[in-house]
């Protein structure tokens, strides 16, 4: 097993012109390949586009998406592509929103690089799709640590797309972050593509502010790394290089954990980001060495450690039960 795993995303233009939207992504491939990335993602809807177009448009997607899983391959890197795509399913035909991760550690069981298809569960009508059946639990999935399982402890990952992790409910009045506390996870993947506003619109802030606050505090509640990634243009782009820097992206495209953002990636044009992530600790063990510390350390803190563990065996102050029953 190694001690650091790199992972990277690719904050790109998305619009309506497939073509152009392939061309990025396969720059992004050749970026990572570049760059030893192990594991890059995509904004939401990044070959599709995310607006309704691409329906009319099935037979150039299908082959985009085709030409996309070749050059994964040559490439050599693990790829989480937020597109949203046409397929046959148990019920019928259907228009799903998905991230497609296609691996390359799983080459000997799946020599067709057939993607693992993970769900958009809070579809809106703008979407065009069908929602994730919530009775199937949240999505999650196993990657290794190294180039096989055998190299050492697998990780517990989940992936989400846009809306799912800005509070959204999930099922039974229940949201999605809640759900992932009790997951145990160590990454969650997250394609985003929001609503980009006017450079001057004043709503910008109020949006930035409520998906950062999302960001952080999911987690610190789960205490995983989140890699999350947004478009930098409209839904609307046609390819134009003038609109790739005209506007900020809906929320910030990086890394972050319970410490805080561990990239600084600019909110505008297109970005390249990767980050080596330590994965010799569980996130709870590194929030463990952390608390202790702290504890160690700050009397302020030491008391207020007494006022949310009493009663309570549970290292993290910060769980569901602590946070919402003490």
């Amino acid at each position: 097993m190694t001690d650091t795993m790199r992972i990277a995303g690719a904050q790109i233009p998305v619009g309506t012109n497939i073509q152009a939207n392939k061309k990025e992504i396969l720059k992004a491939l050749d970026w990572a390949k570049e760059n030893e990335v192990s594991y890059l993602s995509t904004p939401e809807g990044s070959l599709s586009g995310y607006s309704n177009e691409w329906i009319s448009k099935l037979d150039e997607l299908v082959e985009a998406e085709k030409e996309v899983r070749d050059h994964q391959e040559k490439c050599n890197v693990n790829l989480m592509m937020g597109t949203c795509f046409r397929g046959e399913e148990d019920a019928g035909i259907i228009n799903r929103n998905t991230i497609r991760f296609y691996n390359i550690w799983d080459r000997h069981n799946n020599p067709e690089n057939l993607p693992i298809i993970l769900l958009k569960t809070y579809c809106i009508p703008h979407d065009n799709c069908m929602r994730r059946d919530i009775e199937q639990g949240l999505q999650t999935f196993y990657i290794p640590s190294g180039e096989t399982f055998e190299d050492g402890r697998p990780l517990k990952c989940t992936a989400l797309i846009c809306n799912d992790i800005w509070g959204a409910a999930e099922e039974r009045g229940e949201s999605i972050n809640e759900k992932l506390v009790r997951e145990d996870l160590d990454i969650i993947f997250h394609c985003t593509n929001g609503i980009k506003f006017t450079p001057t619109d004043i709503r910008q802030k109020a949006f930035d502010k409520y998906h950062d606050g999302f960001l952080r505090m999911t987690a610190l509640k789960t205490l995983s790394t989140i890699i999350t990634v947004d478009s930098c243009t409209t839904w609307w782009w046609e390819g134009d290089e003038d609109d790739v820097d005209y506007c900020t992206t809906s929320s910030e495209s990086g890394v972050i954990d319970f410490t805080g953002w561990k990239t600084s990636v600019p909110r505008t044009g297109r970005q390249y980001f990767y980050h080596d992530l330590d994965i010799s600790l569980r996130g709870k063990e590194r929030f463990d060495i952390y608390d202790r510390e702290l504890r160690d350390d700050v009397e302020y803190a030491s008391k207020m450690w007494g006022k949310f563990s009493a009663n309570r065996n549970h290292s993290f102050p910060y769980s569901t039960d602590a946070f919402y029953h003490r």
